[in-house]
């Protein structure tokens, strides 16, 4: 059995990290040292010479080799950069693409005022379904068989709403009620049409060049399932519940955003089933998020976080943080 991760450990891993950027760098006739790190936590990306080069995180991880595959099938308009490269070094996966001149959304975001989200979010989703109308057959062999944010059977999904109320961070009733939505799910799964997800579709993974967003990235976790999954991210960033008290305009943005989300998910939520798909998706992914985040320091304020009050929202209310959107969608 391995110990826990300590610095030492995660001072090691990045150090491999970047040596093998670093020969991928000089395979490509570019100098490593005007290479800058861009964001990310499942891999370590740098930027330079007009190259974007990403490793695996791990020696583990077995996801980028198969992304750069799955990227050459993707349509343009998806905005995919060019792949130029990928193989694995030392046990670490990675890919060489293109360099685009932007920033992810998730960063420029705050600075964005209503009618550019609005903008920018149209045009994410646009993208995105660029990607669902990929031809299943035509992926099935290089998509991810799993997306580790979502179960694979209704057992596993079970056991981490069991988890949550081992530790007491969901009451009995909470844990019965969201338990009672997720076999809706399994339910409706079995009959739902499939298509290829981005899989993990948040404003991190998207590229922003001031007026536009010109490229989804990162597709390691694509996979085949019900376009409900995707559908979960985009009607996340307008419902998702925010911090504090929002300024009267931070309301009226927010309000617009909601406006321009709901137009674009309900052609994907017009039957019972379509909805419990949504919901089913959105009480795994955030058991996903909070087993995650109550595993580091500070647990403490578990019922502030995101993932604790979304799922809590689920639990005593039909609809949860979605209702507004679920009560009108015809």
């Amino acid at each position: 059995m391995t110990g826990p991760t300590t610095g030492a450990d995660r001072a090691a891993r990045a150090a491999r990290t970047a040596a093998v950027a670093a020969g991928v760098f000089r395979r490509h006739d570019v100098d490593f040292a005007i290479a800058r790190r861009a964001a990310g936590w499942t891999n370590a990306t740098w930027l330079g010479g007009g190259l974007a080069v990403r490793v695996a995180g791990s020696a583990a991880a077995q996801d980028l080799v198969r992304e750069a595959r799955l990227a050459r099938l993707l349509p343009s308009a998806v905005g995919y950069p060019a792949v130029l490269d990928s193989g694995e070094t030392d046990g670490f996966e990675w890919v060489v693409t293109r360099e685009i001149a932007a920033i992810s959304l998730d960063e420029a975001w705050p600075a964005l005022d209503g009618e550019q989200r609005v903008a920018a979010i149209r045009r994410l989703w646009g993208r995105a379904r660029a990607v669902h109308r990929v031809a299943p057959a035509a992926v099935e062999a290089v998509a991810r068989p799993r997306n580790p944010f979502y179960a694979r059977e209704p057992a596993e999904a079970e056991a981490g709403l069991r988890r949550l109320r081992a530790s007491g961070v969901l009451t009995g009733a909470e844990h019965a009620r969201l338990g009672t939505a997720l076999e809706r799910f399994w339910e409706a799964l079995a009959g739902a049409p499939r298509v290829l997800n981005h899989g993990d579709l948040s404003p991190v993974n998207a590229l922003w060049d001031g007026t536009d967003v010109v490229a989804l990235l990162d597709f390691e976790f694509a996979v085949l399932a019900p376009v409900q999954l995707d559908v979960n991210e985009l009607v996340k960033t307008a419902y998702a519940p925010v911090d504090g008290e929002c300024t009267r305009q931070e309301q009226a943005d927010r309000a617009r955003l909601r406006e321009a989300v709901n137009e674009l998910a309900r052609p994907h939520l017009r039957t019972d089933a379509d909805v419990e798909l949504l919901i089913g998706y959105a009480i795994q992914l955030e058991t996903w998020g909070l087993e995650r985040e109550l595993a580091k320091p500070g647990r403490e304020a578990y019922t502030d976080w995101e993932p604790y009050r979304m799922l809590v929202s689920w639990a005593h209310t039909d609809g949860g943080c979605y209702a507004s959107l679920l009560e009108h969608r015809f």
